[in-house]
């Protein structure tokens, strides 16, 4: 995760924007949907690729929807 802003609620990370260094693409950024079946960490990881300046509300709405998932599974 060098070069990569982390965001956590509690000890779960659940977004990860460009810093430094890009992902696959230098306009997107991650969030993960915790709790899901997935067998491997990586592959809770989803990219969401800003285009164009409106593409802003609907990436926030995907980082809310990750919050919110990720306090879920902050609770033990």
């Amino acid at each position: 995760m060098f070069g990569l802003r982390a965001f956590y609620r509690g000890a779960v990370i659940f977004a990860m924007l460009p810093d430094k260094r890009a992902l696959e693409s230098p306009t997107a950024i991650a969030y993960k949907l915790t709790g899901g079946t997935e067998k491997r960490e990586g592959q809770k990881w989803q990219l969401f690729d800003l285009e164009e300046e409106r593409d802003v509300g609907e990436a926030l709405a995907c980082l809310d929807k990750a919050y919110r998932k990720a306090v879920g599974s902050n609770v033990r």
